[in-house]
């Protein structure tokens, strides 16, 4: 699986990479670009070819069998995603345009409907980072600007739930419905129904955000790009405990929890970009979908929304990976 603009590295045999006219990768019925290639390899960029089906080797006018390869199509355009997007209710994902540090936007808050139609919605809060919908349906989000949390009742009210959270950005809700929160500078918070916070973590402070996800045993997974090139995958237990489980992890970002327990991380790893899965159970991590780099995801019943700096991508895998989601 893959988004356009992602490289992914085909192995095969009589390539005739001398012929450049001749010699082609298809993604559906358009033409990916050669990073590099032998008789043996080919690494190709992902090109935008909506209702591609899979790859095609093609030499001298000599096609192979198309391999099934699931491509994302961009989902939703200007926008200004920093983290994960969030799952509505009703369907429909919630996303931002956050803007830059101190710029208020007049229209922050964006809902996309399952179609990909756009409703923008009026709101002061400046710099909206983190989203997240508690047990109830109700939608919170921070401000990395002025270290808020706030309840956005129906799109029409804004309630402040805590302050002083530092440069907040990631959150995530527990099985109680307690509430975590992420100060970059180097903290995570935990805040109760009425406001009130503690500080649950101390982790390595991080660059531009972090990003939050709980398991369904209560334990709190962040990530957080640094200024070093080989970041970790944090895991806190419900007594904030922290543990470093993964490490090696370029500019990991965002992250959710497939219904069958694995953690998808958008990051770069190993020379590969994209999304990672990682198996809690078996400390396994594989490469998962080939992607440019990311800020966030979320999980659907039957698709993947991933989110760079400026869109939204819909990802359906096909019917041989369905059950991954």
């Amino acid at each position: 699986m893959g988004v356009p603009g992602g490289e992914v590295s085909i192995e095969c045999r009589g390539f005739v990479p001398g012929l450049p006219s001749r010699s082609r990768v298809l993604i559906g019925k358009m033409e990916a670009g050669i990073v590099t290639a032998s008789e043996e390899r080919v690494v190709v960029r992902l090109p935008d070819s909506p209702q591609a089906l899979g790859i095609t080797l093609e030499v001298d006018g000599t096609s192979s069998e198309v391999f099934p390869f699931a491509l994302a199509s961009q989902f939703a355009a200007e926008l200004n995603p920093v983290t994960n997007p969030a799952l509505a209710p009703d369907g429909s994902i919630i996303t931002t345009i956050s803007g830059r540090r101190g710029q208020q936007i007049s229209q922050p808050i964006i809902k996309v409907s399952p179609f990909g139609e756009k409703s923008a919605y009026p709101c002061e809060i400046m710099n909206p980072t983190g989203l997240a919908y508690d047990a109830e349906g109700q939608l919170y989000i921070t401000s990395r600007h002025d270290g808020t949390v706030v309840r956005y009742t129906e799109y029409e009210r804004l309630e402040v739930l805590a302050e002083d959270l530092g440069v907040a950005c990631g959150i995530a809700f527990d099985s109680k419905g307690l509430m975590y929160v992420g100060d970059r500078s180097g903290k995570i918070f935990r805040i109760n129904r009425s406001g009130g916070k503690e500080e649950y973590a101390v982790l390595e402070p991080s660059v531009s955000a972090y990003h939050l996800a709980m398991d369904s045993s209560d334990r709190l997974y962040v990530t957080g790009p640094t200024l070093s090139m080989r970041d970790t995958l944090y895991r806190v237990s419900g007594a904030g405990q922290v543990e470093g489980i993964i490490q090696g992890l370029a500019r990991p970002q965002g992250t959710a929890f497939l219904p069958g327990g694995d953690l998808l991380i958008a990051a770069a790893y190993k020379g590969n970009k994209g999304v990672f899965r990682y198996s809690p159970e078996t400390g396994d991590l594989s490469f998962f979908i080939a992607a440019p780099m990311l800020v966030g995801l979320v999980v659907m019943r039957d698709r993947i929304i991933l989110a760079d700096t400026t869109s939204l991508f819909s990802l359906q895998p096909d019917s041989k990976n369905s059950n991954i989601v």
